[in-house]
């Protein structure tokens, strides 16, 4: 959904924080290249982007390189221009940024105007949407902030790095829970790890980062005080939805963050004039589409390149994969991949068609019946 973002001469670009290889995955994939709901989870990030009209992006690239590359390129939209800079060793995000500010431009170049704003990212939060990141620029562009850091409140913040305020509400300093005192723990107000910055604060702040920490890392989030000590503005902007928060680091995070995300697609196909009977039970990819006044009953799956014609039913207990459905046709109990079911036709119960199939319109198949 594109989101309409009230404009003012300042460019802005933004930078993907992707060259993790998330070894609590145990995965052979990087870890932005996960998939969630049908898509790599850095591809749900870079569409937020899209749809908050940022055209300039930076991917930050490290671990199976090529194949997050590959995979990004895929994943751009036409109106978007991808650079990508490779990080050659994991040293923190703050060295990540140092990385991507070769691929940023000057700020000298924008010398009379604004600077520039850059939005960072990193490449395991897919749950951030197109809305909190145009929310999170305009707030930055209104405070005259330096920095604007996105955060949240939590009722468990074990585990997160938080933001620490100080007078006139202002952003202090962030801390990573394991480098935390006691003290800075009891605070519930954790990073989301969204920030819009100017980009002339970049360079030497970044300069100044030092690995004294227990990781051993450049972080990122140490820019924070470096800037607050010496006089700039730090903001803090409050998330409405503290779920686009939450990080990708292992597989249970993972089934979680794909429970919200199906939750977010399947409500936003009912807004649409599509019934899901149950909506708990049903799994819809992000890539299918689904005409009006269709029905979904419950225990079905719509996965891959999946598109429903208007006035259908599927299910219940159906799978479709990277199929045609067409309108008013029906497929009960029956599993599809990869074929084509025209109009006003029957499919199942229990049927099963494979690749390269094709149903007639106004046709029907019976039970137990495999259609190649």
């Amino acid at each position: 959904m594109l989101v309409q973002m009230v404009r003012n001469s300042r460019k802005r670009f933004a930078v993907i924080l992707a060259a993790g290889e998330g070894t609590r995955m145990k995965s052979s994939r990087p870890k932005p290249l996960v998939r969630i709901c049908g898509e790599p989870m850095v591809a749900h990030i870079l569409h937020a982007i899209a749809d908050a009209q940022i055209d300039e992006v930076v991917a930050v690239v490290g671990f199976q390189s090529e194949m997050v590359k590959s995979a990004l390129k895929r994943y751009c939209p036409n109106s978007m221009r991808i650079s990508f800079v490779e990080q050659k060793a994991q040293n923190g995000t703050g060295d990540a940024l140092a990385a991507a500010l070769t691929s940023l431009p000057d700020p000298l170049s924008f010398a009379g105007g604004q600077p520039p704003v850059v939005l960072v990212v990193p490449g395991d939060t897919p749950l951030l949407t197109s809305e909190t990141i145009v929310g999170l620029l305009e707030a930055h562009d209104q405070s005259g902030s330096a920095v604007t850091v996105g955060y949240t409140e939590a009722e468990n913040p074990s585990g997160y790095g938080r933001v620490l305020f100080g007078k006139s509400n202002s952003v202090t300093k962030i801390v990573e829970d394991r480098d935390a005192s006691e003290s800075e723990r009891d605070s519930n107000r954790i990073n989301a790890s969204f920030y819009a910055m100017n980009i002339d604060v970049l360079a030497p702040a970044l300069r100044r980062l030092s690995p004294r920490n227990v990781q051993g890392e450049y972080y990122l989030t140490d820019v924070i005080e470096i800037l607050s000590k010496v006089g700039y503005k730090i903001s803090g902007y409050e998330l409405k939805d503290a779920s686009e928060a939450f990080g990708v680091n292992d597989r249970s995070q993972l089934a979680s963050v794909e429970r919200r995300m199906r939750q977010r697609i399947n409500a936003s196909f009912m807004q649409r004039g599509i019934n899901l009977v149950d909506p708990s039970s049903i799994y819809i990819d992000s890539t299918v589409e689904i005409g009006s006044d269709t029905t979904i009953w419950p225990g079905s799956f719509l996965v891959g390149q999946t598109v429903i014609g208007k006035d259908a039913e599927v299910g219940p207990e159906t799978r479709v994969s990277n199929s045609i459905v067409g309108d008013r046709a029906r497929v009960i109990r029956s599993d599809i991949e990869a074929c084509y079911v025209g109009d006003d036709s029957v499919v199942g119960p229990y049927a099963v068609i494979k690749a390269g199939a094709k149903v007639p319109p106004e046709s029907a198949t019976g039970s137990f019946v495999v259609l190649e």
